[in-house]
């Protein structure tokens, strides 16, 4: 972990923080010192709200998924979480130039051998939704600078940007990167080219961005044309039917 990353143990959580100011906010969270302003997403699988701490204005995430379905709680035995994944690879991508991520505060995780609990705490910024050509041309140069460090966003939609004072940044990401070859980048862009934004405008995604047709690329669209396969469609929709009855899928 990059040494500009501290942790300290609170209440049973472990905190994940670079200043003092964001400790304090991080066990604020924890003690549930909040008011909740806005819920963006409640369900068993997620939770977004704006809330305010003295004054002024956060994000709060759960990426709940990974506590409660059974096939990703499993994987945490081996893994950091979504929380601190995003924090500590966010942190590289800033390291080489790549000021486009909308850096966490604190993650605050709670676990034994698999993951229990999890928080990200992130600053509140206004912006806007992405809405024109132009946003996505913008959008399209973002990628184009992340992917050649190798990184990848992982759910590459127009609904992941926000355009904010300071320029478009992207959100909801964990930042992973891949060495050797192209299949999560590839995968990427052939998930933009269904954007509803996308598809709505006739943005032409791949004559702005040249992908480099190899055995990744061939993969990536091998798999994305199976799950926009109708029977797969049908039983994706059966999947959430279930999960929204209480099945742990």
């Amino acid at each position: 972990m990059n040494k500009e990353i501290k942790k300290c143990k609170y209440n049973k959580f472990n905190i994940y923080f670079k200043d003092e100011k964001s400790r304090e906010i991080a066990e604020k969270v924890l003690n549930k010192e909040y008011k909740v302003v806005t819920e963006y997403k409640n369900t068993e699988r997620n939770y977004v709200a704006k809330i305010e701490i003295d004054k002024k204005n956060y994000v709060l995430k759960s990426p709940k998924a990974e506590t409660v379905i059974p096939q990703r709680k499993i994987q945490t035995i081996l893994k950091k979480g979504e929380g601190l994944t995003s924090f500590i690879n966010i942190d590289k991508a800033k390291k080489l130039g790549l000021n486009f991520f909308i850096e966490p505060l604190a993650v605050m995780v709670k676990r034994g051998l698999f993951l229990e609990e999890s928080f990200i705490i992130m600053d509140y910024i206004e912006g806007e939704n992405i809405k024109t050509n132009q946003d996505i041309d913008i959008i399209m140069e973002i990628v184009k600078k992340i992917h050649e460090k190798g990184i990848y966003h992982g759910d590459l939609n127009t609904s992941n940007f926000i355009k904010t004072k300071s320029g478009i940044k992207i959100i909801d990401t964990q930042a992973k990167s891949e060495k050797k070859w192209h299949f999560k980048r590839a995968y990427d862009i052939l998930t933009l080219k269904n954007d509803l934004l996308v598809l709505g405008t006739g943005y032409d995604v791949e004559e702005k961005y040249k992908v480099k047709r190899d055995l990744g690329y061939g993969l990536a669209y091998l798999i994305k044309n199976f799950k926009n396969l109708s029977i797969v469609k049908k039983i994706r929709g059966l999947k959430v039917k279930l999960r929204n009855k209480g099945w742990k899928i």
